[in-house]
C-alpha cells in the first residue's frame, strides 16, 4: 500500500533501502513518528502500534479509521473541485489574458485600479460549476482568486519577454493557487469534528510545499500551494485508496495515538519477536516560513538513544542524517550502520 497522506520527510523513496532490512516476522510493529506512513503501510506485522505529535495527523487518520462517509464525500467533492477549476480557466483564459494586456500598456495607475477590474471579472465567475452549491462561497473566492491573479500579473509586467506558453502557466498557476487558498480557507474556518476539516486537511497536504503541514502565529494552516507541477494533478488513486478494504484491514488491526515519543515509546513494551521502526523528524526550511517544524534536538537524540541502546528488547530500526552527534551516540556498539545511496549523509542503523 502507498501513503494516502502526502508528509514532509516521507520515507517512501527510501523503501527499497528499508524494507530489504526489515525482519521477516513481526508480531508489535511500532512506529513513534508515523507520518505519511510509508514504512507503516509496507511492513507485515500480527499487530500495528502509530503515533505523531501532529494532532491533526493523527485526528486524520483516526477518522479514516472509522471510515468516515462524509470525509469521503468531501473528498471527492474537493477532488472534483480541483478538476473544474482547469475547465473554469479555459474558458475564461481570454479575459484574464486581456486584463494582462490593458496592465502591460498602462491603462492602470496603480495596483488599486487594475486589483478593481480583476475583482470585477472574478465576480461573474460561476464558482457553483466548480465546488456546487453547498460550498461555494462566492466573497471569498472572488477574494482569493483576485488577489493571486494580480500578483502574477503585476509581477509578469517586470518581463516583457515570457513567451505567451508561459504567460498562460503563470495565470493559470495564479488561479490554482487562488483555489488552493480558499480550500487552507476552508480547513481553518471549519470545526475541529467537521468532516470537511480532514478532507481540506488531506488535500493540502497533496498540495502543499513539499507536503508541509505548518501553521502561522495564529494557528491557522499557512503552507503555501507547491506549484505549477500539481495544476494537473488529481486525488483518484490517494482517494481509491483511502476508501479500499485493504487500507481497512490494516487501520483495524491499527492503534493510533498522539503523544510525545518518550511516553510512546515507554507504553511499548516489547519482546524480541516486535520492531520498532524510527524516523525521527527531520530539519525543515527557516522558523519565519514555518512555526510547526523544529529540529529533533541533541537531548532528544540522546533519550531516543538510550531507550534503544538500554531499555527494550525489540528489534529496531533507525534512519537519520549522519552527524559527529550520531555516530558518538551509535558507533561502536554493535550495530549495522548502512549508508542509504540515495540520501546524501544518511544512514539506517539497525540493532540485529
Amino acid at each position: 500500500m502507498k501513503p494516502f497522506i502526502r508528509w514532509y520527510g516521507s520515507k517512501e523513496e527510501d523503501l527499497e533501502a528499508i524494507l530489504p532490512l526489515v525482519p521477516e516476522k513481526i508480531r508489535h510493529y511500532y512506529e513513534p513518528f508515523a507520518g505519511g506512513g510509508a514504512c507503516f503501510l509496507a511492513v507485515n506485522a500480527d499487530r500495528y502500534f502509530i503515533n505523531d505529535k501532529c494532532r491533526e495527523l493523527i485526528l486524520a487518520y483516526r477518522i479514516i479509521k472509522k471510515g468516515n462517509r462524509m470525509m469521503n464525500i468531501y473528498l471527492d467533492v474537493i477532488n472534483n473541485a480541483w478538476k473544474k477549476a482547469d475547465e473554469v480557466f479555459e474558458s475564461v483564459k481570454g479575459e484574464i489574458l486581456n486584463l494582462k494586456a490593458l496592465c502591460d500598456v498602462g491603462k492602470y495607475r496603480d495596483r488599486s485600479d487594475l486589483a478593481k477590474d480583476v475583482a470585477g471579472f472574478a465576480k461573474t465567475l460561476n464558482y457553483s460549476k466548480i465546488f456546487g452549491r453547498r460550498l461555494s462561497e462566492k466573497e471569498c473566492l472572488t477574494v482569493s482568486i483576485s488577489h493571486n491573479l494580480v500578483n502574477t500579473i503585476i509581477e509578469m509586467r517586470k518581463n516583457d519577454e515570457l513567451k505567451e506558453q508561459m504567460v498562460e502557466g503563470n495565470l493559470k498557476l495564479a488561479f490554482k493557487t487562488g483555489i488552493y487558498d480558499y480550500i487552507a480557507e476552508l480547513y481553518n474556518d471549519c470545526e475541529q469534528k467537521d468532516s470537511l476539516k480532514y478532507a481540506a486537511f488531506i488535500f493540502l497536504m497533496g498540495y502543499s510545499e513539499k507536503g508541509l503541514f505548518s501553521k502561522d502565529e495564529c494557528g491557522c494552516f499557512c503552507t503555501p500551494y507547491a506549484g505549477k507541477k500539481l495544476n494537473g494533478a488529481y486525488m483518484d488513486d490517494m482517494i481509491s485508496d483511502i476508501k479500499s478494504s485493504e487500507l481497512s484491514a490494516r487501520l483495524a488491526k491499527t492503534e493510533i495515538t498522539y503523544w510525545n515519543f518518550p511516553t510512546f515509546l515507554k507504553n511499548t513494551d516489547c519482546t524480541e519477536e516486535d520492531f520498532i521502526f524510527i524516523d525521527p523528524p527531520e530539519n525543515c526550511i527557516s522558523k519565519e516560513e514555518f512555526t510547526t517544524y523544529t529540529s529533533f534536538s541533541d537531548s532528544q537524540h540522546r533519550a531516543l538513544a538510550d531507550f534503544l541502546l538500554n531499555k527494550t528488547k525489540a528489534k529496531w530500526m533507525l534512519t537519520v542524517k549522519e552527524s559527529s552527534n550520531i555516530l558518538d551516540l551509535y558507533q561502536g556498539k554493535g550495530l549495522r550502520m548502512i549508508p542509504v545511496r540515495r540520501r546524501k549523509h544518511y544512514m539506517i542503523i539497525t540493532n540485529y
